[in-house]
């Protein structure tokens, strides 16, 4: 395996435990006041309905997301991307994980700025990778 084929393992690894962790919290998971802000209602730590709809597709995205970044380097096939249009599609992922960076380190709750904040610096650091391979 080359440096970005274990870049994208390992970013789809974190990213599938954050996916995991969108899951849980759709299930009702009492740390809906460690996401979205802290502006999203809960009761008693536990999303809302909407809230939890929102963490399922979320969790879909994020699984996407690490499926692009697995393609662009070969370790997974999507025949019908090109690489040009794979090549594309991990900037877009980039730029939405440094923005996503930047949203959660500004974050309220602890959980969403130091740990969610650290995961997702880590995930553009190795989608950097990716895109310059």
């Amino acid at each position: 395996m080359n440096l970005a084929q274990t870049a994208a393992v390992a970013a789809a690894v974190l990213i599938a435990g954050v996916a995991a962790f969108q899951v849980a919290l759709a299930l009702g998971a009492p740390y809906g006041d460690a996401v979205f802000g802290g502006k999203a209602p809960t009761e008693a730590g536990v999303l809302s309905a909407p809230f939890r709809a929102l963490a399922v597709v979320q969790a879909i995205v994020l699984v996407l997301l690490g499926a692009f970044l697995l393609a662009r380097t070969d370790v997974l096939g999507i025949p019908i991307l090109g690489s040009e249009t794979l090549s594309w599609i991990v900037w877009v992922v980039l730029a939405f994980l440094v923005l996503n960076t930047l949203a959660n380190f500004s974050a309220p709750h602890p959980i969403e700025r130091w740990v969610m904040g650290s995961i997702t610096l880590v995930l553009s650091g190795l989608a950097l990778v990716i895109a310059l391979a």
